[in-house]
């Protein structure tokens, strides 16, 4: 094969990968250089940046949503209302304490009504022909709307029941319920909803940028025909393991950093007494996602290897595509004694058994089994990934389906 100067001067460094006295392997130095590329990548540095401002912002605006205070002046004509603008503030500030409702007092409505018209106050509250009405200047408060109503309604339920001769808390009971779970707590359920989404997310969008991105590599060098003259000075074994290495280093470092950003996020908001449960969770998936990872990359390798031209990655990379998506949905999805035997699943275990722990529904022998069964499978997709990309790497008279790959010689 011929060869152009521009053709050659990205082979350039493989005669180091024959240098015995580096004392390197070459599958090592093929990660290194995985590694190198990723890091002095712009596009890259900016993405991973971005996504980490996206994270921060996204923790920062959730916590300013959830203890922003909310001071509204509520404008009465009449003791009844004063009584309700009472109730309610106290109920507000239940919720926040740096949030209150404001009573204005005054003689007649029209006065009350030319307040909330000039701005000088929020709301007027009334009552006409026995029924409350709530005036605003333009655009109402849902928040303040949905407080009122909850006051009134537990004004009126403690009038009948002081009239029925029952005391209120009973008749609360009767109207309300308490749900609960056989294991666990409801709590620990909701959380484990959000974190199952959260993780889902991550597993999928991490796995496919990097799959693809073997994946492309793998397709670039076969298209520009460079594997020739690289699986002549390095074995393909070794120049898989490298690619696989290198870019499962990358994905592994910046979810770590991804889900470290998260949980310090999440220790300076409300809800950082669940950190120490989290933080196990996230340890777990950690472990899983470096596991299920691994099962994938060779795969992606391999997807890769049977395709000619990069165009060809749409067809060849579809089945990975899908399990991804359907490990997507499966994550937060499922529930009952389908999530407990999928968490042992591979792949999909990797985002429903951390999930399970934050919920408090696993045992703690089940996460060392799952990742186990993990591990396992990861090792029989490696073999499998290696076969289909040692076949496939050198075969350039089209595209290639998992099974022929499968029936050629090496």
């Amino acid at each position: 094969m011929t060869s152009s100067p521009e053709t050659a001067k990205p082979v350039e460094p493989t005669p180091d990968l024959k240098h015995e006295g580096s004392g390197q392997p070459a599958w090592l130095i093929v990660a290194i250089r995985e590694v190198m590329v990723k890091l002095t990548d712009k596009t890259f540095i900016i993405g991973t940046i971005s996504t980490l401002l996206l994270v921060a912002v996204g923790i920062g605006l959730g916590w300013f949503m959830g203890s922003r205070p909310s001071n509204t002046t509520l404008v009465v004509t009449t003791a009844e209302a004063a009584e309700v603008g009472q109730a309610m503030d106290a109920a507000i500030r239940q919720r926040n304490q740096d949030s209150s409702v404001t009573l204005i007092g005054e003689t007649d409505d029209a006065a009350a009504r030319e307040k909330v018209a000039t701005g000088a106050a929020d709301a007027f509250l009334t009552r006409s022909d026995d029924q409350w009405v709530l005036i605003w200047k333009s655009e109402p408060s849902r928040d303040f709307e949905m407080v009122l109503n909850q006051t009134l309604t537990d004004i009126t339920l403690s009038d009948l029941a002081a009239a029925a001769g029952v005391s209120p808390e009973q008749v609360n009971r009767q109207m309300t319920f308490q749900s609960q779970v056989l294991e666990g707590s409801t709590s620990d359920a909701m959380a484990g909803y959000f974190v199952g989404v959260a993780f889902a997310v991550l597993f999928m969008m991490s796995s496919m940028v990097y799959g693809m991105q073997i994946a492309s590599s793998v397709i670039e060098e076969k298209q520009s025909r460079i594997v020739e003259i690289l699986v002549a000075v390095i074995p393909v074994r070794q120049l898989l393991t490298g690619k696989v290495v290198g870019n499962t280093v990358i994905a592994f470092a910046q979810m770590v950093l991804l889900l470290g950003v998260a949980l310090l996020g999440v220790n300076l908001t409300p809800v950082g007494a669940a950190l120490p449960n989290l933080s196990s969770a996230v340890g777990w998936f950690l472990l899983f996602f470096l596991a299920g990872f691994l099962a994938l990359a060779c795969i992606w390798a391999a997807a890769g290897a049977l395709g000619t031209r990069a165009e060809d990655l749409n067809h060849t990379s579809q089945p990975l595509t899908w399990l991804l998506v359907m490990a997507y949905f499966v994550g937060f999805m499922v529930s009952g004694t389908a999530r407990v035997v999928l968490s042992f699943v591979p792949i999909i275990s990797s985002i429903l058994m951390p999930v399970r722990l934050v919920d408090g529904t696993a045992d703690w022998w089940e996460p060392v089994v799952a990742l186990v069964v993990n591990l396992v499978f990861a090792a029989a997709m490696v073999a499998l990934g290696e076969r289909i990309y040692r076949r496939a790497l050198l075969q350039t008279q089209g595209r290639l389906t998992y099974r022929q790959a499968l029936t050629l010689t090496d």
